[in-house]
């Protein structure tokens, strides 16, 4: 019998375990990564001379100054879903390479201050999101994706202009 209870107290924390170490485990990998994003991001924002914020390779693309101010107008657009976060619009000049990169990283600074504060068991709930009703988790996975795809098209901008973009930063 003794043996018997040993090996349900066994089942039992080892089962428990894993549940609670994946539920903090999200926001402690969050956070690297999204400090990795915006080291990454700022360091493609500051490539670009500020001449050259106003680049664009063709009439119907966005310039490389709206491509960070997109990028740091979208992290906190698609996050409010997630956090309780407001959302603010750029409203300064897109080529002030300065107040561009100022805006970028109180972006930034936004989505990482509500995941601190956030207790990690609430990134399993679902919210209302446009694209519908999708986990707190996964709408700041969405976040991540589209910061990577237009990230993506400043480096490209780079290229254009002949700057060699900064070496890639992951996790």
């Amino acid at each position: 019998m003794r043996r018997f209870l040993r090996n349900i107290r066994t089942l039992f924390i080892t089962s428990w375990f894993p549940m609670t170490v994946q539920q903090s485990t999200f926001k402690n990998e969050f956070l690297k990564k999204w400090q990795n994003s915006l080291e990454y991001t700022l360091s493609v924002a500051t490539q670009m001379p500020e001449d050259s914020y106003g680049y664009q390779p063709s009439h119907l693309m966005r310039s490389f100054g709206e491509q960070i101010v997109h990028i740091g107008m979208a992290i906190t657009y698609l996050s409010q879903s997630a956090l309780s976060l407001k959302h603010i619009d750029y409203k300064g000049d897109i080529q002030d390479k300065e107040a561009v990169i100022t805006y970028l990283k109180q972006q930034y600074i936004k989505v990482s201050n509500a995941v601190v504060a956030l207790p990690a068991s609430d990134f399993e709930q679902t919210k209302v999101f446009w694209a519908g009703r999708m986990t707190r988790r996964k709408i700041l996975n969405i976040t991540f994706d589209h910061i990577t795809h237009h990230r993506a098209q400043a480096i490209v901008y780079l290229r254009m202009q002949s700057i060699v973009p900064p070496t890639y930063i992951s996790w």
